[in-house]
């Protein structure tokens, strides 16, 4: 069933937006987001399937999670961040195709340490943390349920660190709850969710006009952030290019040459760590 037809789609862009939101699935993070934003008890009841924690109780719950680092290192955002009542931390994450790519995923699991251990605590003090990631192939086929990484030693034994980087096949269809969820993670369909609050929550933002005129909201930030993006970089293109050429045919240093074309001295760290 297509969006209500009493909603204005006049203006091309918002029928772009529209047919967008119907192509969306769990598994573009765009949409996942927004489905989780503000939803403690959806966010909650999706980690206790993937993690098969059962009594796992979240307590506070954040969608783009933004763990900023010092000048000049990379501050990942993470998709759906929460903790639970003992502290323990939670990244759920989509990933598209069937890249494990697990050194982005060991970054985001120190960032989530860092962000987690005031300064002078002992690092006794660190919670447990999960990185889940929803993949949408495992490299292995649809027969591969999940890969639980844990830190063990020689003999097998595991080493309590308390860090779990969890991946979970979105082609999984096995009969059991995750499989069920695996399948609604992957269906366009709001009307065709099996899991009931899933389903409320999908049928909103692709059905109800106000959850639809939310989507596309967001969708229209999205372009508008993606063009000021796209004209920042050849701003920064361009400066390293001459910065490049300056040292090359003045035969002077970069920061010299930042200091010719009077860059501020907040932007010259990851400036020169990109030259």
């Amino acid at each position: 069933m297509p969006v209500d037809a009493t909603i204005d789609v006049g203006g091309k862009r918002l029928r772009e937006d529209l047919e967008r939101l119907e192509r969306f699935r769990l598994l573009d993070d765009t949409f996942m987001r927004q489905v989780f934003r503000g939803q403690l008890g959806l966010a909650q009841h999706v980690l206790r399937i993937l993690t098969g924690l059962d009594g796992l109780t979240l307590v506070k719950e954040e969608t783009q999670h933004d763990l900023k680092r010092a000048t000049g290192s990379k501050s990942p955002v993470l998709d759906v961040w929460g903790t639970d009542e003992t502290g323990t931390q939670y990244d759920m994450e989509v990933q598209a195709g069937s890249d494990l790519d697990p050194l982005r995923f060991r970054y985001y699991g120190s960032a989530m340490d860092v962000d987690a251990l005031p300064a002078g605590e002992d690092f006794d003090a660190l919670p447990q943390r999960w990185v889940v990631v929803v993949l949408e192939r495992d490299p292995d086929g649809p027969q591969r349920r999940c890969r639980h990484y844990r830190a063990r030693e020689e003999d097998g034994s595991t080493l309590d660190d308390g860090a779990h980087l969890l991946y979970v096949n979105a082609a999984w269809r096995g009969d059991d709850e995750l499989g069920r969820l695996m399948a609604d993670f992957c269906e366009r369909d709001p009307d065709k969710v099996g899991d009931a609050m899933l389903r409320n929550r999908v049928r909103y933002l692709k059905r109800d006009p106000e959850g639809v005129r939310e989507m596309c909201r967001i969708s229209e930030e999205i372009f508008n952030e993606g063009v000021e993006q796209g004209i920042e970089q050849g701003a920064r293109d361009k400066l390293l290019e001459n910065v490049r050429s300056m040292v090359r045919n003045l035969q002077i240093t970069a920061q010299q040459a930042l200091d010719a074309l009077d860059v501020p001295e907040s932007e010259r760290a990851e400036i020169i760590a990109m030259l």
